[in-house]
């Protein structure tokens, strides 16, 4: 199909806020064979069955230049071959230089065939790929929560600002901000912020829309979802600009309420959602931003969206696994799962009928 046909499936450019423009895109993408459910051939899987490490709540991902997995668990920062061996634990608990203080939660992000670490207060680590601590940077230029990348200038880091509380009951705006923290950690510029919204009452206080995001490395894009809604932001965090705003037609899923939050909602009867959370994760891949969306159909699996940088709307399949998409690599995603006896296993596979 040739690229002017594909334009026909954008709908309409509307004017965001004053300067950004929102682009609309319909429900069809771009990818004739959109809609399919991935085919997947096992490659390796990864499990603590030889006593190195314990899965506890693997929840980051990253990979290398070089191919070398990266997973962050609780007290854990574990290394693993291309294959899928275990290397190493990066994770030591204590003050001293190289080590990690658990009373905050630890991020981290991999450059080249170095680790960068953040102890969620005040000290980034870097290590070499084979464990030993190059040096650390003490970060005194503010609270920020989490570490996710770097440019040349320094490092990439979220922080936040929350309404005062207190006051009526009602809704309060906070504000998710990008911050570039000097190479040194004595000062910080923030770059943008996305305000998302709390719901407050007497003593009780919950998220209403979400905060969701994934760095590209490669060309310095951080995608952004902070509303309930279908909306994905790329910021350009090097031009220190919006670069994109993208959305698409995107049928709504009723919201289904867990059954630990219905306690809550009896004892003190906050507003009720109507639509579950459109996004409900985000992922890099091939310079192309996944979108793990709400929608899921019996026998096919959880709908992923696929956009490139520009916010086209690329390609659309479904994921049929019992687990959930850790990480996104070429031809390749990471997979957890649990096994018969609720093991924690994290599975490459390899996939034979992807995006192209």
């Amino acid at each position: 199909m040739k690229r002017s046909v594909f334009v026909l499936l954008i709908l309409i450019i509307v004017v965001f806020g004053s300067s950004q423009e929102l682009i609309r895109n319909s429900n069809k993408p771009l990818n004739p064979q959109a809609g399919r459910t991935l085919k997947l051939e096992p490659v390796f899987e990864i499990s603590d069955a030889s006593g190195e490490f314990f899965f506890k709540h693997p929840y980051k991902f990253d990979m290398d230049d070089l191919g070398y997995l990266y997973i962050l668990d609780e007290d854990q920062l574990l290394k693993f071959s291309p294959e899928g061996k275990f290397v190493r634990n990066f994770y030591k608990k204590g003050q001293g230089p190289g080590e990690i203080a658990s009373n905050y939660p630890v991020s981290f992000f991999s450059f080249r065939s170095e680790l960068y670490a953040y102890d969620g207060m005040a000290k980034i680590i870097r290590f070499d790929g084979e464990g030993k601590l190059i040096g650390e940077v003490k970060q005194t230029a503010g609270r920020f929560f989490i570490l996710f990348g770097m440019g040349e200038n320094g490092f990439f880091m979220l922080g936040q600002t929350n309404a005062p509380r207190g006051g009526p009951a009602g809704f309060k705006e906070n504000e998710s901000t990008a911050n570039l923290i000097s190479s040194d950690g004595s000062s910080a510029e923030k770059i943008i912020g996305f305000t998302n919204r709390t719901y407050e009452g007497p003593n009780f206080g919950m998220d209403w829309d979400p905060y969701l995001h994934v760095f590209n490395p490669a060309d310095g894009s951080l995608y952004v979802s902070h509303t309930c809604e279908y909306k994905v932001v790329r910021a350009d965090l090097l031009k220190r600009k919006i670069a994109a705003s993208f959305t698409r037609e995107y049928p709504r899923i009723k919201y289904s309420m867990p059954d630990y939050m219905k306690a809550i909602y009896e004892k003190v009867n906050p507003p009720k959602k109507d639509f579950e959370n459109d996004i409900s994760a985000l992922f890099v891949c091939d310079n192309n931003v996944w979108v793990k969306t709400s929608t899921t159909v019996k026998d096919k699996g959880m709908l992923f969206d696929v956009f490139d940088p520009q916010g086209r709307f690329l390609d659309s399949f479904y994921l049929n696994v019992d687990g959930s998409l850790a990480l996104a690599d070429g031809d390749f995603i990471y997979i957890t799962e649990k096994d018969k006896d609720e093991n924690i296993l994290i599975r490459k596979y390899k996939v034979l009928n992807g995006t192209k």
